[in-house]
């Protein structure tokens, strides 16, 4: 596989293997938090799990990928992207010891959830400046010639290490004795691997993953991400297949993110014992393994597939896979074809991205690049963050909907038909990095 190869081969520069490092740390310490958040509040015996309030965490979740993202690259061009490295996960393993005192002390009433969700809210937004820190500071670590090589690289290996937290997090957590006893423990293993990354971080001298050159920021700068934003619209109007390979993204994300809040009520009340939190989240965790496997697989096959026929066939024929998993699962309803359908929904997810990810380089000019990514951000977490706010309004609390189920697979169908028609034909070049 090209991905491996190029894996091998980038691991000899110093620089990228420590930057490689804080990734890998970080995004495993992710892994452990989500598996954490998701057990106390949806798998918690004592708690009530409803798709608004699905709806709520998926928001608390995202939104600040959304809002924080745009004036992150801002920022990053004026501070010393080291420091950010060091300090984001310092923030994050001082959050995660606040969070594991709130929930250990408190009496999960209205005002403590209210300063749970604003922790949260913060996490996730110190996590957009770390991302952002890392995609930035990667040229500094490979020579330019194989700055393409990496960028394909490490998005799958980063996916690898959240998936493998999410498994250490709920194997863990069920060691210690559930979502409640496993609490603090599992807050402690994610702290614990966000300080290992600050300490791999600061190995870096301050000036060595850029900026270039210091810029005083100005609070006038912070006006600049809005108007990027309406730049890139405008930019989009005159490139038709760029924004078709956006809107398509934040769709399928869409239909993805309703079937994960409906396999979250699945096992939290029909799939297992409502008073079984340790099998219900096994359940789910192996739903979640398969998505992470759909994940690596779609980057090691489709820059392949693509090359040999092009995006249009490729990205029609995983979509069509999806619709039919889908089809199946909502007929029969099954826990084995629920995990089918996580596969091939992140499967066909993937491939999109990749899709999209190729048109916006291969049609989007260099100057405008950093402000329709910023959109393709936009598009992509309102995506599941819409998916949350449909099922909270559909869902029933067990989620056992075979309508909304096969309304997802009749979307999948109609999104293929989208991509049969807006997609180009011919392998672009780009998709085969």
């Amino acid at each position: 596989m090209r991905v491996l190869s190029d894996l091998r081969r980038l691991l000899a520069v110093a620089g990228f293997r420590r930057l490689l490092t804080v990734r890998l740390l970080a995004q495993g310490a992710d892994g452990v938090f989500q598996v954490i958040l998701t057990a106390y509040l949806f798998f918690s015996p004592e708690r009530q799990t409803t798709p608004t309030a699905i709806a709520v965490v998926t928001a608390a979740t995202l939104l600040p990928f959304s809002l924080v993202g745009p004036f992150a690259g801002v920022l990053l061009d004026r501070w010393w992207r080291r420091d950010v490295l060091v300090g984001a996960p310092l923030v994050r393993a001082l959050l995660a010891v606040l969070i594991a005192w709130l929930l250990l002390a408190s009496d999960g009433g209205a005002g403590s959830n209210a300063v749970l969700f604003s922790l949260v809210t913060a996490g996730f937004a110190v996590n957009r400046f770390l991302l952002s820190a890392l995609s930035a500071a990667l040229p500094h670590t490979v020579p330019d010639a194989d700055l393409l090589s990496a960028n394909a690289v490490v998005p799958t290996v980063g996916t690898m290490a959240f998936t493998l937290g999410l498994g250490l997090g709920g194997i863990w957590q069920g060691l210690l004795g559930g979502p409640d006893e496993g609490l603090g423990g599992t807050l402690a293993l994610a702290a614990t691997l966000w300080l290992l990354a600050a300490v791999a971080a600061v190995r870096f001298a301050r000036p060595a993953l850029g900026p270039d050159h210091e810029t005083r920021v100005l609070p006038a700068d912070l006006d600049g991400p809005v108007r990027g934003l309406v730049e890139g619209l405008r930019h989009l109007r005159s490139r038709p297949q760029a924004t078709a390979g956006l809107l398509l993204v934040g769709a399928q994300r869409m239909v993805g993110g309703l079937v994960l809040v409906a396999a979250i009520l699945l096992y939290r009340s029909t799939f297992t014992d409502r008073d079984d939190p340790t099998g219900a989240l096994a359940g789910l965790g192996l739903t979640v393994v398969a998505a992470g496997i759909a994940i690596v697989l779609a980057a090691l096959a489709t820059p392949t597939v693509v090359a040999r026929s092009s995006l249009r066939t490729a990205m029609v024929g995983v979509l069509l896979l999806a619709a039919l998993v889908q089809g199946a699962f909502a007929g029969v309803g099954s826990e084995s074809l629920l995990v089918a359908s996580a596969f091939t929904l992140n499967l066909s997810g993937h491939a999109l991205k990749i899709a999209a990810d190729t048109l916006v380089q291969h049609h989007v000019a260099d100057d405008r690049r950093g402000r329709v990514f910023a959109l393709y951000d936009l598009s992509f977490n309102a995506g599941l963050v819409s998916a949350a706010t449909v099922g909270a309004l559909t869902l029933p609390l067990d989620g056992d909907s075979p309508t909304m189920m096969t309304a997802a697979a009749l979307a999948l169908v109609g999104l293929a038909v989208i991509a049969s028609r807006v997609l180009p034909r011919t392998a672009v070049g780009a998709a085969t990095r």
